[in-house]
């Protein structure tokens, strides 16, 4: 995410696409994005302005935003929780559904795992419509969540101090 690109995000499509300079994997990747993080990417295009970047750095639009930035934002937050960093909330979305009974394929096609062994070899399957669905399932969860008053609702109209 800190070196997205707008040139590489269709919020209105339902698509970022992550070059393979970008991606884990070294291939690209396609994110297609719920109907709430599309809403999301819109509002970060609004606070962007002109940046190519979808999240630039504090102090220069031309850069992206700091690589532990985000991390380093989450320790200055209480929770009544362990610990956590940005990529343990991976772990929290692909243990959840895979609980809602999601084909892991598809979970991990989502978070742009390899497959191991010879079903990685000769599977070369996408999932795209199946990712759509799931992706949107979640959307639709953490909305609830968040309309449950359990989660932090953050207002981004303002930039840091």
């Amino acid at each position: 995410m800190l070196f997205a690109q707008w040139k590489d995000v269709d919020p209105d499509a339902g698509e970022w696409q992550i070059p393979a300079e970008n991606s884990k994997t070294g291939r690209p990747h396609i994110v297609y994005l719920s109907k709430q993080a599309g809403g999301l990417f819109r509002e970060l295009k609004r606070l962007a302005g002109d940046s190519v970047w979808v999240m630039p750095g504090r102090s220069s639009l031309a850069k992206p935003f700091a690589h532990n930035a985000m991390n380093q934002a989450m320790t200055s937050i209480t929770f009544n929780i362990e610990p956590f960093t940005i990529h343990d909330l991976r772990r929290t979305g692909s243990t959840l559904l895979h609980e809602k009974g999601f084909p892991a394929d598809v979970v991990e096609k989502a978070l742009n795992h390899n497959i191991g062994g010879v079903r990685g070899v000769y599977n070369r399957a996408e999932y795209a419509e199946q990712r759509r669905k799931m992706l949107q399932f979640w959307g639709d969860y953490v909305e609830g969540l968040a309309s449950e008053k359990k989660v932090l609702v953050g207002n981004f109209s303002h930039g840091a101090e």
